[in-house]
């Protein structure tokens, strides 16, 4: 009877036991299935808030393909909003272009017809010049003011200054195996940004033989318009970037003695912003580079001048300097060695 007893009882806690093993194992797949769900949960809503950002992200790769240049984008934008595709020949003109609306995840497809020849500029563009629907509007602002990030720029419409958001990629024959949208690397803003004692500083002067490039900094507003020359003919213009950056291109001339004259000119068509800042006639204007024109005196305007001796500033020039002496190094400890 003990005996009975005592194997119904081990039997009972066995049963008891296995129970709670199982109990405890179903309780673990639970948590480990909630905790997984989480992690998902979490992650589209991630996906979501990164959708609408005001912080803009723009990506992508461009494909050649037969006389066709296929884009497949990437973005952080709304679900419907109209993105603008062009192709830029040398000579400044839209060659062709393209409009599309963004997808749920947040991409886009665009094909846009194919130059054929020499160099060209492939853009991507998100603005509110063309049409956008309400929702979208409403979301980053009617003139896209809520805009923030590396792709942003500023452009004058009829309607005033709008914001947008912008990705380029430089088509050259033969170097086209990375086309890939990326955000451009700005400078940190200077801490004199907009004020009116104007400093101009030129880090690189190069030439092809076909074309000077010149790239400079400044403390002078976004959008501020500003022209160059070289000799009597050559000129180019340009508007400055938002880190108060700015890039010319000049048809290349041999002149000997000559130097290339910057002008940034407050009354000459400049926004509405710029010319409160250094007032419509320059009269804000101060410093070291600072001239009045010679018949209207109240007109005040900046001049730099950049003396070409036809050595490069900045760019490869300097690499290719630094090799040189590199190498005559080389060779004279070489010599002494061997003497």
């Amino acid at each position: 009877m003990k005996r009975s007893m005592y194997l119904i009882m081990t039997a009972l806690l066995v049963a008891i036991f296995l129970v709670g093993c199982g109990k405890d194992a179903e309780e673990t797949d639970t948590k480990a299935a909630a905790s997984e769900k989480g992690k998902e949960s979490k992650k589209e809503s991630k996906n979501k808030v990164d959708l609408g950002d005001f912080e803009i992200v723009l990506g992508g790769e461009v494909v050649e393909e037969d006389n066709k240049f296929i884009i497949e984008g990437s973005s952080n934008l709304i679900p419907g909003s109209r993105v603008v595709g062009e192709v830029i020949v040398d000579d400044g003109d839209v060659f062709s272009n393209t409009t599309e609306l963004v997808q749920e995840d947040g991409k886009f497809h665009m094909e846009l017809e194919h130059h054929k020849y020499g160099e060209a500029e492939i853009i991507v563009r998100f603005d509110f010049e063309g049409v956008q629907e309400d929702e979208i509007k409403r979301h980053y602002g009617e003139k896209g003011q809520k805009l923030t990030g590396p792709f942003i720029y500023k452009h004058k419409t009829h309607n005033g200054i709008f914001k947008k958001a912008e990705a380029k990629i430089d088509y050259v024959p033969g170097e086209s195996s990375n086309l890939t949208f990326a955000a451009p690397e700005w400078h940190e803003l200077p801490e004199d940004y907009g004020d009116p004692r104007v400093w101009i500083e030129i880090e690189e002067l190069t030439e092809d033989g076909e074309f000077f490039y010149m790239h400079g900094r400044s403390n002078i507003l976004e959008g501020s318009e500003l022209k160059v020359s070289y000799g009597l003919w050559n000129s180019d213009k340009t508007r400055v970037n938002p880190d108060g950056s700015f890039d010319f291109k000049i048809d290349y001339e041999y002149l000997e003695d000559k130097e290339f004259v910057i002008k940034f000119e407050p009354s000459s068509l400049q926004w509405n912003e710029i010319e409160e800042a250094y007032g419509s006639n320059g009269q804000k204007l101060v410093g070291n580079l600072v001239e009045t024109q010679k018949f209207s005196t109240d007109k005040q305007f900046i001049e730099m001048r950049v003396p070409w001796d036809g050595k490069a500033i900045g760019g490869d020039s300097d690499k290719d300097e630094n090799s040189d002496e590199t190498e005559d190094a080389t060779a004279d400890e070489e010599e002494s060695d061997e003497k």
